[in-house]
This record gives C-alpha cells, structure tokens and sequence, in this order.
C-alpha cells in the first residue's frame, strides 16, 4: 500500500491535519485491509511536505495539555502530478493472492494436528468476523459512497468469502486427518511427475 496516494488522495477531497486523515481513515474502515502505524504516517507527511506536495495552510494552536499544534495541510500543484502518477503506478500493480498461512502448508504435515485444527478454526474466526463488519459497513454506507469505495469494500468481502471456503476445506481436511498423512512418490510417480514437468516446459 502506498501511503502517500493514500495521503494525497484524502487531501484531493479536503484540507486536513495527519489527526484528521488518521480518524478518516478508521471512519471509512480503511483499517480493516490497509494496515497504518501512525508513525508512518506522520513520517510521510512530513516527507511530502519536504517534497513540496503538500504545504501549511493553518495552524491551530491547541489550548493547554503541552499538546503539540495541529497543522491543516492542502496539495499543491506538484502534489496533485505526483497523485496522478501514484493512482497510475497503483493501477498497473499485479499481484497474486498471499494468506499468510501459503508459507506453512507445504510442512503442515509435520505439525500437531490438535494445534493446526485449532489454529485453522481462529484464522476462520477472523475472517467470518471481518466479512461480517464489512458486510455492516456496506449494509449502513453503501448510499453514501463514491463508486470506487463501494466497489472497494465489495472486493473486501469477495476475497474474504473465498478465503473463508478455502480456510472451511483446511478446517476439512484437518479433521479427517488428510492433511496430516505421509507423503512419498513411487518411482513410477517420480517418472510421470518428470514427464509431465518435461511437457509444461515445451
């Protein structure tokens, strides 16, 4: 994810202070798919600011706490070409889907089947839990949204329901104890797996 389009994509719609842009952030529900430390974000504000993208429009003086000011910041016009070329590079990104749990399958076998089930049944947890909030966010703002951001959220919940039947096949095949068996080739496996590898390079 690229922070920065995310900053000057807010600041397209409106001028703002990074407070501003973080509670927009967790308003939209942006937080459930695009994780942000608020250190990063403050780090790249103030890198956009040095690049001469954004620029100080106000600054309000907060009353007592020792707080720090807020700064409301505006793109600029250098902002508003490097925006564009974000939105561009964003849009010619490929990518292939990668849960998490892709790295350990391959030696899944070797684990604790009591572990493994348990795990599978958390992971399928969350992502009931985050399909059904989105499914909420959809259901109370989907009137209100720009198409782009409804067509967002919708593909939320299309990746989360394809997650949740792949997780309920692992949950399956853990219980049935396939997930666990011994796997060793014959040799005449060995020699149908090479000719078929053979062919596919061809």
């Amino acid at each position: 994810m690229s922070i920065r389009l995310l900053i000057l994509g807010l600041l397209m719609e409106r001028d703002m202070h990074p407070y501003e842009i973080r509670q927009t952030i967790k308003q939209r529900n942006w937080n459930e798919s695009f994780k942000l430390r608020d250190g990063s974000l403050y780090y790249a504000v103030d890198q956009l600011r040095e690049d001469g993208q954004i620029e100080a429009v106000e600054v309000i003086a907060n009353q007592g706490n020792n707080r720090p000011d807020k700064t409301i910041y505006r793109i600029t016009t250098h902002g508003r070409e490097a925006f564009l070329k974000l939105l561009e590079e964003q849009f010619k990104l490929t990518s292939y889907p990668q849960h998490p749990l892709f790295l350990a399958m391959p030696f899944v076998r070797h684990g604790d089947p009591g572990m493994i089930e348990d795990l599978i049944m958390k992971q399928l947890d969350v992502c009931e839990t985050r399909v059904a909030r989105m499914q909420a966010v959809l259901e109370l703002k989907a009137d209100f949204l720009p198409r782009g951001s409804l067509l967002m959220i919708q593909g939320f919940i299309q990746f989360g329901e394809t997650e949740k039947l792949w997780l309920l096949s692992l949950l399956e095949e853990a219980r049935s104890g396939k997930l666990f068996e011994a796997h060793k080739l014959t040799n005449e496996q060995i020699e149908l797996l090479e000719s078929r590898v053979k062919e596919f390079k061809k």
